[in-house]
């Protein structure tokens, strides 16, 4: 009972022999850095796999799959994420140490600052004495006019003797460090570096050598090319760079000299956004998309830039035949300042009231709409449809009428919440027993002789007063709570990734709507990609809801396939087998259906069906409105402009929070109680059923929408996005968003 609370023991752990007390639900990494030791880490939040670390005796609950970030021999030699696992029993582990942050600190000054780009400047220190680093690696920046605002930055060019060093730092929207480094004017400035940290610098070899770079991406990898030149490196090196457009190039002339002075090194710029008719002559598309062309018989990679890129660049390599250890990679996550949100870094410092006795009772009126489901079935005929109705209407009416909950309880009892979403396997199991019972033409285990029995009330009469359209209104009420009761707890509970039985109570939900892959793609790619063309879930600008439920089912499903593949080829196990977590979760939807089938036969199982289809488009639909026409720059952080809020009342308390989605893909950890209202969030155009009606007609929908989105780009987009929303208004095909430039300028023949 007190570990189902949260409560566990206090332990001990040891890293690299050094005795240290971990505190109850504390992460290794976090009692680590509370003991003053300068353990490796970038995120935080299982998303980079820089705190990497042996374990060598004890046991440890991992908070998340370790599988989709951890190589095949890190994970056979017994690798764990440190910010992922907190003890279960005393522990010792072991860290390379020389990957984090050093614990000393040099101080310098700003002694000359260079536009390279139009959000990229290079930053010259002159350091008052010598830091020994290694071409690759980073440290941690502080500037004397923003006490407190650290920021970690890649050295940008090799260890000099006359101690300057030199950063490449990108502009930030939002980013407190970035903006005052790059608009700012700060030659003279005071700076401290601490450092050097992480494992990115040029391993010895002779094989051909492959990198590739994105943005500021470019630093650590320039770096580490001018100081192999320097050594004489003679190997063949190719660079792939990937840009935007050709005003996003930079570093040429250095990368000139080196093709001149290295005859085996080759640089090969890559645009994405190129206009058509544009002069370039180089290579267009993806900078990932040209791996295969120039990678030749690279024995080592070399990666550096967003997330996305990377994790594209790696998977490709490994399709090739590079194995997990000859690939290396800097992933640039940046913390920003996320404006207006309550939070900074990912850490909540809002204060709460502790929570009301009604604070909990009002998520139970997700159990009451249940509860009325299953009474319409089994009242039968005309009760099915008029229940549907009154559901329905009960949502957007109520939400209508009972105005926005913006309260921000803290909640002390957390384990009734919880119940609250497992309760939600047993009450939809039921409603489709119901449905499918309603649609047979036998009585399963005597289901309806006992009703009849215990109630007084025929149902087996009302079942066959039962009508075509009573049963396509059961279909459509059955999909309805498959959403509502299983998909959307099942979301809350996916999430937990740390908690065995809430994995299992949310799978088990999914499967009743033929989506189990759901858990997979939504935690491991969706969040990961959200608001970006890489997301099968995000709605482009122009595309209706019923292409979206196609496209985004197919491509979702296909992500997850692939996600899944890759942590089993990293842990050495079989595709086909017990271990594949997609391939499990469709075997649970086989069940329920052959339940079904055996409930009716091939009429109930195909009325289950129908009612599991409609509960997955209502999966999708849900996708279409959260983030419709919203674009982000794969390598910046989600902020909670990246999705569509509402904080209606009645969606929020049926709904545990779904609603206040802005903040969830903040802060994706977040448990539903916790997440924050954002009322200065892009918001829809109502609640959640409301809005789901209106995506059932197109051209109403694009009404509505299309101003709101606009709104969005004139409101909420950083510079850069607006440039991702021109491209989007152009591939739209809608004359409203082709005639509009979110950059201002007049568009020629409009």
């Amino acid at each position: 009972m007190l570990k189902f609370l949260g409560v566990t023991a206090r332990h001990k752990a040891t890293v690299n022999g050094r005795a240290i007390s971990v505190e109850p639900g504390e992460t290794l990494l976090q009692a680590a850095l509370r003991q003053d030791i300068d353990f490796p880490y970038v995120c935080r939040v299982g998303g980079c796999g820089t705190c990497k670390c042996k374990l060598i005796d004890g046991r440890v609950r991992e908070m998340t799959e370790t599988g989709y970030l951890l190589t095949e021999d890190e994970i056979a030699d017994g690798y764990i994420l440190a910010c992922q696992s907190t003890p279960r029993t005393d522990v010792a582990i072991e860290v390379d140490l020389k990957s984090a942050l050093a614990g000393n600190v040099v101080r310098g000054h700003v002694v000359g600052k260079t536009p390279l780009t139009h959000d990229i400047s290079r930053i010259d220190v002159q350091l008052d004495e010598a830091l020994d680093y290694r071409a690759g690696q980073f440290a941690e920046l502080s500037l004397s006019s923003l006490p407190g605002v650290l920021r970690t930055y890649s050295f940008a060019t090799p260890p000099s003797a006359d101690n300057k060093v030199s950063f490449f730092i990108r502009r930030v929207p939002g980013g407190q460090f970035s903006t005052r480094a790059v608009d700012g004017d700060i030659v003279g400035e005071a700076v401290q570096l601490r450092g050097p940290g992480g494992a990115f610098w040029l391993r010895p070899g002779t094989g051909p050598v492959i990198m590739v770079a994105g943005g500021s991406g470019l630093a650590p990898i320039l770096a580490m090319l001018k100081d192999a030149k320097a050594r004489g490196e003679t190997r063949p090196v190719t660079l792939l760079f990937g840009a935007r457009e050709e005003r996003d190039l930079y570093a040429l002339d250095e990368l000139a000299a080196l093709e001149r002075d290295w005859p085996t090194f080759t640089f090969v710029p890559v645009l994405s956004a190129v206009a058509e008719g544009d002069a370039w002559a180089g290579e267009r598309g993806m900078v990932t998309d040209y791996i295969g062309k120039y990678c030749d018989a690279a024995g080592a990679a070399y990666l550096c830039g967003p997330p996305g890129m990377v994790d594209a660049a790696s998977s490709r390599l490994l399709t090739l035949g590079l194995v997990d250890e000859a690939i290396f990679a800097d992933r640039f996550l940046e913390r920003v300042t996320l404006k207006d949100t309550g939070f900074t870094g990912g850490v909540v410092d809002a204060e709460r009231n502790p929570a009301h006795w009604s604070d909990y009772l009002k998520y139970f009126m997700f159990h009451g709409i249940a509860l009325v489901a299953i009474a319409c079935f089994l009242l039968g005929g005309a009760a099915i449809p008029i229940g549907l109705a009154v559901i329905v209407a009960f949502y957007v009416l109520g939400d209508a009428m009972s105005g926005d909950d913006t309260s921000v309880p803290r909640f002390d009892r957390p384990g009734v919440l919880t119940i609250q979403l497992w309760l939600a396997l047993p009450l939809l199991a039921t409603i489709m027993f119901c449905a499918v019972w309603s649609a047979s033409s036998n009585d399963p285990l005597g289901f309806g002789d006992f009703i009849g029995r215990v109630t007084g009330y025929d149902i087996e009469a009302a079942r066959r007063s039962t009508t075509l359209f009573d049963h396509v209104a059961g279909i459509g009420l059955a999909g309805l709570m498959i959403g509502i009761i299983g998909t959307i707890t099942a979301h809350e509970l996916t999430h937990r990734t740390w908690d065995p039985i809430s994995m299992f109570v949310g799978r088990v939900l999914l499967a009743f709507s033929i989506d189990t892959a759901f858990a997979i793609e939504h935690v491991y790619g969706h969040h990961r990609y959200v608001s970006t063309a890489h997301d099968p879930a995000t709605a482009p600008r122009g595309r209706n809801v019923y292409a979206h439920i196609v496209i985004s089912t197919i491509r979702g499903n296909m992500s997850a396939w692939q996600i899944e593949c890759e942590r089993l080829r990293r842990k050495h196990l079989s595709i086909y087998s017990w271990h594949n977590a997609y391939l499990r979760g469709q075997f649970m939807s086989v069940v329920l259906l052959a339940i079904a089938a055996a409930m009716g036969g091939w009429t109930a199982a195909i009325y289950f069906l129908l009612c599991a289809l409609v509960g997955k488009a209502l999966l999708e639909i849900v996708n279409y409105m959260e983030h419709y026409g919203m674009v982000r720059l794969p390598d910046q952080p989600v902020q909670p402009r990246h999705s569509w809020n509402t904080n209606k009342r009645i969606s929020s308390w049926s709904m545990f929070n779904l609603t206040r989605h802005s903040h969830h893909h903040a802060q994706g950890e977040v448990p539903y109680q916790d997440l924050r209202p954002f009322p200065d969030a892009p918001m829809m155009v109502g609640g959640y059923l409301s809005t789901i009606l209106l995506t059932l007609v197109p051209p109403l929908w694009h009404h509505l929408m299309t101003p709101k989105v606009m709104a969005w780009d004139r409101d909420h987009a950083s510079p850069e996005e607006r440039i991702l929303a021109q491209e989007a208004n152009r591939r739209s095909g809608m004359p409203a968003f082709r005639r509009y430039d979110p950059l201002h300028r007049a568009v020629p023949g409009k």
